[in-house]
């Protein structure tokens, strides 16, 4: 008897969303320009997303407390996202996120991501 045999790149998950009770309807197009911090060619689930009020395109927000001009923020990533030329991302506007699931570059920015969405609440 063998068993389970593992092959390839299998991985553990995170689970980053107790629930979520509204998403942004029919995601949003990204632009990856100046985005570097993506681990293996994807941008993690949880990151915070903003977009450019000037194209409409989708941002990732690198910091919270004090973002760019003409970038309104909307919430965050529902799942991992490829970081290609229009990829469209799921955005979380309202629900529960655990804070301890959180990609370890938002973890840092948690009061500053508690007060830019305060329909996300961080348990």
């Amino acid at each position: 008897m063998k068993g389970i045999v593992r092959e390839g790149t299998q991985g553990f998950q995170k689970v980053v969303y107790e629930n979520v009770l509204d998403t942004l309807a029919g995601g949003l197009l990204m632009d990856f320009t100046g985005y570097a911090a993506g681990v293996n060619g994807y941008m993690p689930e949880g990151t915070c997303l903003g977009r450019m009020t000037a194209t409409g395109l989708g941002r990732v927000v690198l910091d919270p407390a004090a973002p760019i001009a003409g970038l309104q923020i909307l919430g965050t990533s529902l799942r991992d996202t490829f970081i290609e030329d229009n990829a469209v991302a799921g955005v979380v506007l309202t629900g529960t996120a655990r804070l301890k699931a959180l990609p370890a570059n938002e973890k840092s920015k948690a009061a500053a991501l508690a007060t830019a969405l305060p329909r996300i609440s961080f348990v």
